[in-house]
């Protein structure tokens, strides 16, 4: 059987935005059809049309980004911005002076505007993904418009990193959606996991370019959400074609072929990608160096994550999503060798069984043991004080790694003992929000 994945998080570990109330968006449909209007901050200069851009982008990034309204708003001032510059452009080669003063817009356009511009172009794909066509259109549009900034801006990290974003979001949309599990490479159905490596191979281009200039700022909220539409993917990839065969729970159990009809031949396009750890590796990888990274900025603004601030600084709740993440992963990992453990060692019906899984119970206990200390640290810097939840994922991590040790053993009794008195804490901050878990481990 091919291997199951235990790395990522996919959509468990993203943080799920709540819905805007549908009633604000209906009001003025004719000003809505018409107009977008954005606050701006203090910061953003009113004159300054990029910023102003910037500032429209950001919006529909924090957002549900459920509006193509929205979306084509940004591609249309895109276009207006551009055309403007090559006006300009064009100016300079007969009128200098003229161009110099030309207050239309910018001369030469960032590499954030190149950025932006692909980044909605991309996202126009979401609206239409029933259409095969268009979104291969929307997607060929975004990457050229990527290699066209990096035409005028070489090298850009930026622009690297959006490429990568656009590239990873393309694979489910164009690629995945249009195979079955019977689905073979061939003509026209490439491998997704030589287009997956190309992504990659471009984010890790960014990455070590970002580590050299010591460019440690693009670490941030934004491309942190490469790794998790990569995350996202492996999990699309795992769940390949059980969407397909949900349905009768009592057809699943008379068909003895069940498991057999999710599994992918060696032809399949994501057979590549489903039979191999080392995408999982990678995520886990790469997102403890985007954590490491998030370090280096503290460090050079002279801030410790366990240092408590009045105000806190913006990249200590990014740090503390990383870790949670980062944590929950080794939580994961630990799921198959902590089973085996307890199977060979309480299970009566396995009492002259020698190995699960390729592990024995001793070995299975020792990595277990391992995947839960470690997955504890990490889940220690995501805690947030102001968050019982934070403070339940480190109870139920010491109550699963107290059940790896012998029975009423000090160790055992020591994980227990603390984690009834965080429960307890959060139960008590919750109105009782915890108080099953905690009678279960009084009891």
């Amino acid at each position: 059987m091919a291997p199951k994945r235990h790395l990522g998080l996919g959509k468990a570990a993203k943080s799920k935005k709540q819905k805007k109330d549908d009633s604000s968006e209906v009001e003025n449909p004719v000003q809505q059809s018409n107009e977008l209007t954005v606050e701006l901050n203090e910061e953003v200069d009113a004159n300054d049309e990029v910023s102003q851009l910037r500032a429209l982008w950001k919006t529909h990034a924090k957002s549900d980004k459920d509006n193509e309204l929205v979306v084509n708003g940004i591609i249309h001032e895109c276009d207006r911005l551009l055309r403007n510059s090559n006006l300009a452009e064009n100016e300079d080669g007969e009128d200098k002076n003229k161009a110099s003063t030309n207050e239309d817009g910018p001369k030469e356009l960032p590499a954030d505007f190149h950025s932006i511009y692909a980044l909605a172009l991309a996202d126009l794909a979401l609206f239409h993904s029933t259409d095969v066509n268009k979104v291969k259109e929307f997607f060929d549009a975004a990457l050229e418009r990527v290699d066209l900034g990096l035409q005028s801006h070489t090298g850009s990290i930026e622009l690297l990193f959006t490429k990568s974003r656009i590239l990873i979001n393309q694979i489910p949309l164009q690629y995945i959606s249009q195979l079955t599990v019977e689905s073979k490479v061939q003509d026209g159905v490439p491998k997704i996991d030589e287009k997956l490596d190309a992504a990659l191979k471009i984010y890790e281009e960014a990455e070590n370019q970002a580590k050299a200039l010591k460019q440690y700022e693009l670490f941030n909220e934004d491309n942190l959400e490469i790794l998790q539409a990569f995350d996202d993917l492996l999990e699309i990839v795992d769940n390949f074609g059980k969407d397909n065969s949900e349905g009768d729970e009592s057809d699943k159990e008379d068909d003895g072929d069940y498991e057999e009809e999710i599994q992918l031949s060696k032809k399949h396009p994501l057979y590549g990608i489903r039979n191999t750890d080392k995408y999982n590796e990678w995520w886990r990888d790469h997102t403890i160096q985007f954590l490491q990274n998030v370090d280096q900025q503290l460090e050079k603004l002279g801030i410790s994550y366990k240092q408590e601030n009045e105000t806190e600084n913006a990249l200590l709740p990014l740090r503390r999503e990383i870790c949670k993440r980062i944590g929950q992963s080794y939580l994961q990992e630990a799921e198959i060798p902590s089973t085996v453990f307890t199977t060979l060692k309480y299970d009566e019906g396995f009492a002259d069984v020698d190995q699960l899984e390729g592990l024995t119970r001793d070995e299975s206990q020792k990595i277990s043991q391992y995947l839960f200390k470690t997955a504890l640290d990490y889940l220690k810097m995501a805690e947030d004080k102001e968050e019982p939840e934070s403070w339940v994922n480190i109870a139920e991590s010491m109550i699963s790694l107290g059940n790896l040790y012998e029975l009423d053993s000090e160790e055992q009794e020591n994980y227990y003992t603390e984690a009834e008195k965080i429960l307890t804490k959060a139960n008590n901050a919750t109105n009782g929000k915890y108080e099953d878990i905690l009678e279960n481990l009084q009891t």
